[in-house]
């Protein structure tokens, strides 16, 4: 087995090259095991669904003999985007489950994301680690996969769709004309008939589902997803655009004009509106967010709680300290009443919740954020990471620090985070800064030193 696949959240890896039927078999085995242990369970509830990609229904029947072999009672939700997969988990009140994707990875790829009670991610409970151990001693089978599950995909996605309609009780979403990119991923279905029962007025392109990705990578922040709707967008008048990933956790926002919105700033915007509304005035985020955001959400007295980068981070802080919405740059958006998880399209029906009481265009509503000069997240590929990090600290030892996650460093008019990827071998690093020029004089300063 080739242990790269062993992610810091989850499992994934070329399909064949790097991951394959014998691998998927002795993963869910060696996790059907895991779960039994923690929750001292014979036959544990386990959801098990998967994406559009070519190879998800072999690793679908390889996952369910795994979860066979142990016992546990599986139960099939389908072709399903990750948030109904979420959904099932907390609503059914399961185990466990099991989602097979390779999330906004490109085509060759596949991959496991394990959850446990109630969504929580398995790197809560230091599983991933322990899975790949158990995996490296688990025994393999035969190529004859087989095992039993109850398939419950028509009841999962009805009730999905239901909590949605719930929380859109009160919001006008027909009023608005909002221009989809479902990258042929697994959103497509499930928002076609959410828009069918809501009445939403939208117009969509790449909305069935390929395993191919044939328009392009089913990354919501790929460029290429960015110029196909907002050329969809320059032929009509909208109020806003959206980009879903290829398994439906993530998205990015457009403005009316067509232009990208920086997910710090939905996480502002969400933010400030659905805290003051509770009453309760925190929120978690990541640690990479603007400065700019910082400022808007101080200003009506919202305290942030930061994060280290990654979805299981955020989940964790807000579940621990009962917050009831966090955000990631990535375009993970979670919500309490959503078991902490996250739901593209709640998240969409609580930003039209907010056009409509705002009654003004997004653009106008991320003004107030847009103060500072943002570099987007850099990558390098660099021999001595840690060493690197070292001399980043050295060099800017009388500014002030923090190590929450990475390096954070910040100066009166500008700052930045450098830290080491917890998924691939780079050093990742984003600057801001209050001018155009004092950003660019800083990144140039910055990978003079990381290059050298």
């Amino acid at each position: 087995m080739d242990t790269s696949i062993f992610k810091a959240y989850d499992i994934r890896g070329l399909w064949l090259s790097q991951l394959n039927r014998q691998d998927a078999f002795v993963i869910s085995r060696a996790f059907a095991v895991f779960v039994k242990e923690l929750y001292a369970s014979e036959n544990p509830k386990v959801i098990v669904g998967y994406d559009i990609r070519e190879s998800s229904k072999e690793i679908f029947e390889a996952v369910v003999a795994g979860l066979s072999a142990e016992n546990c009672r599986a139960i099939s939700i389908g072709l399903c985007s990750t948030p109904l997969n979420y959904f099932a988990n907390w609503h059914w009140r399961a185990d466990a489950s099991v989602m097979i994707t390779a999330s906004h990875n490109p085509k060759g790829y596949n991959g496991l994301k394990l959850s446990l009670r109630g969504v929580m991610a398995l790197s809560e409970k230091n599983g991933v680690e322990a899975i790949k151990r158990a995996s490296l001693n688990t025994g393999r089978e035969d190529d004859d996969f087989k095992g039993d599950y109850q398939p419950k995909e028509d009841e999962a996605i009805k009730q999905y769709l239901n909590f949605l309609i719930d929380a859109a009780k009160g919001v006008n979403v027909s009023r608005f004309k909002i221009a989809v990119n479902c990258a042929n991923g697994m959103i497509g279905p499930e928002f076609k008939r959410l828009a069918d029962i809501l009445k939403i007025d939208y117009q969509g392109i790449f909305m069935e589902p390929d395993g191919r990705f044939p328009n392009h990578e089913p990354n919501s922040l790929n460029e290429q997803a960015i110029r196909s709707l907002r050329n969809l967008m320059g032929r009509d008048k909208f109020d806003f655009g959206v980009i879903f990933d290829g398994d439906g956790d993530r998205m990015l926002v457009m403005t009316e004009k067509g232009e990208p919105i920086r997910n710090d700033f939905l996480i502002g915007l969400l933010g400030r509106s659905f805290t003051v509304s509770l009453g309760d005035k925190r929120m978690v985020c990541d640690c990479r967010i603007s400065r700019g955001v910082s400022e808007y959400l101080r200003e009506s007295g919202i305290g942030i709680v930061r994060s280290k980068v990654g979805y299981p981070n955020v989940r964790k802080l807000m579940r621990e300290l009962d917050i009831f919405f966090g955000g990631e740059l990535s375009g993970h958006f979670f919500w309490k009443d959503f078991s902490y998880s996250e739901s593209v399209l709640l998240t969409l029906i609580r930003l039209m919740e907010i056009l409509q009481e705002e009654k003004r265009n997004i653009s106008g509503l991320i003004k107030p954020m847009q103060n500072y000069f943002n570099s987007g997240e850099l990558n390098f590929e660099i021999p001595d990471k840690e060493g690197t990090m070292a001399k980043l600290k050295e060099a800017y030892k009388k500014e002030d620090q923090s190590f929450l996650d990475g390096l954070t460093v910040e100066c009166a008019d500008w700052w930045f985070n450098a830290r080491l990827s917890n998924t691939e071998p780079l050093l990742r690093l984003i600057v801001e800064a209050k001018t155009r020029e004092l950003l660019k004089d800083k990144i140039s300063e910055l990978e003079g030193m990381i290059k050298s």
